[in-house]
């Protein structure tokens, strides 16, 4: 099972990263992921984004395709709602309305108003299922 959705498949690509503590996102291109970290080139400038202040990420739509099919053990979130409309409310107030699109053990990804969204689990305090 993949643990999270911003993984090796997306070096190379431009994403948008907004983080706990800062209004404007910071957009770059992913250089290097692990477990804990995201690497991106911002301006010619590496920047170190640590999973566990990231809001969320916006990227294309098409980094989305596809559904997630697959299991998660010992959760309420599971592959059985792919497909629902839901409304997630993030830990700083924030709210976000989109199609659940992927999961994996720590991140969902979300599709939302012509963007995808990859939503770190440890920055949602609580999700409503829409439809």
């Amino acid at each position: 099972m993949r643990e999270n959705i911003i993984d090796h498949r997306l070096v190379g690509k431009a994403i948008k990263v907004y983080v706990l503590g800062r209004d404007d996102p910071i957009e770059g291109v992913i250089d290097e992921v692990s477990k804990y970290e995201i690497g991106l080139s911002v301006s010619n400038k590496p920047y170190i984004i640590f999973r566990h202040a990231i809001l969320y990420v916006t990227l294309s739509e098409t980094e989305l395709h596809g559904y997630s099919q697959e299991e998660l053990e010992d959760t309420v979130l599971t592959s059985d709602l792919i497909g629902c409309e839901l409304e997630i409310h993030l830990i700083n107030g924030q709210k976000i309305e989109g199609r659940l699109m992927k999961l994996s053990r720590y991140e969902i990804g979300v599709l939302s108003k012509g963007k995808g969204l990859v939503v770190p689990k440890s920055s949602i305090s609580y999700i409503v299922i829409l439809g």
